[in-house]
């Protein structure tokens, strides 16, 4: 079909305008992920740390009997999903909820509970039919160590209160810049693999330390959950949108080539025009 010079130019128009919008959410992007990539690096040793004391104390004393590390024989289960509460991200939110979809296929329907972080979580577990619990929606990918910890009281909660045998979380685990892969961890009970005792001389006893580092532990983990998802988010739709800003910078090229290809048949056209009518008068 052939186009004007003025329907090519409006074409044109209509993706620099978009590639001003994908080149400025680029950028957006690449800020927030700088900002918690960083935040996740400077955690790490952290994490490492109470996750470390927590073996050795287990270690030395054992559960104790405390509900969180026993094994529960029977019970549903419950699944935190972090996804992101808007899309232009790619695959990002559908390889995350196709692969906790994967993981729930052997369980029934009736017998899980689903915690989603972020919109597109919600209403997409929602639309299945999963009994929903404590939804989180607006969070915008913005990382808050408050908003960790409350995710993480919601799950210790509901394992307490509702008979669940276990609680996990799904999530995208950041790798680098090009490859991040959607994972479920267990949350609880806590699973610790064993060490060597080490004589940890405790004041006050070991149950009260029990009960202090556990929750610290738990909210450590969420933060560390939270970092990963949302460091995946970002890193995601920067590449999206970059994707986007090439593919509209390609298709001014090639309508750029089209208009001056069209104006050239105009000029052509209009030269022999002239030089027919000079025929004619001549004639």
């Amino acid at each position: 079909m052939i186009q004007t010079t003025r329907q090519i130019k409006s074409r044109i128009k209509g993706a620099e305008n978009i590639r001003k919008i994908t080149r400025a959410m680029e950028t957006v992007s690449a800020a927030k992920l700088n900002r918690v990539k960083k935040t996740l690096h400077a955690s790490r040793p952290y994490i490492s740390g109470i996750e470390t004391m927590l073996k050795g104390l287990i270690s030395d004393t054992g559960s104790l009997g405390h509900p969180l590390l026993e094994n529960r024989p029977a019970g549903g289960i419950a699944i935190c999903v972090i996804a992101s509460d808007t899309g232009l991200c790619g695959a990002y939110n559908n390889n995350l909820v196709r692969f906790a979809e994967r993981f729930l296929g052997s369980f029934d329907k009736d017998s899980v509970t689903v915690v989603p972080i972020g919109k597109e979580a919600s209403s997409h577990f929602g639309r299945l039919g999963f009994t929903i619990r404590a939804a989180r929606t607006v969070t915008y990918g913005r990382y808050s160590p408050d908003l960790a910890d409350a995710i993480a009281k919601d799950l210790t909660d509901i394992y307490m209160n509702s008979g669940a045998r276990a609680v996990y979380v799904a999530y995208t685990r950041f790798g680098s810049a090009l490859r991040n892969a959607p994972a479920v961890d267990k949350f609880l009970n806590i699973e610790l693999e064993p060490e060597r005792p080490n004589g940890y001389i405790l004041e006050p006893d070991a149950v009260t330390m029990l009960g202090r580092m556990i929750p610290q532990y738990l909210s450590a983990r969420m933060r560390a959950i939270m970092l990963d998802a949302y460091t995946s988010e970002h890193t995601s739709r920067m590449l999206a949108m970059k994707t986007a800003t090439d593919n509209a910078d390609d298709m001014i090229g090639t309508l750029t080539l089209a208009m001056n290809k069209a104006r050239q048949f105009a000029i052509t056209k209009e030269v022999l025009e002239i030089a027919m009518s000079a025929e004619a008068v001549k004639g």
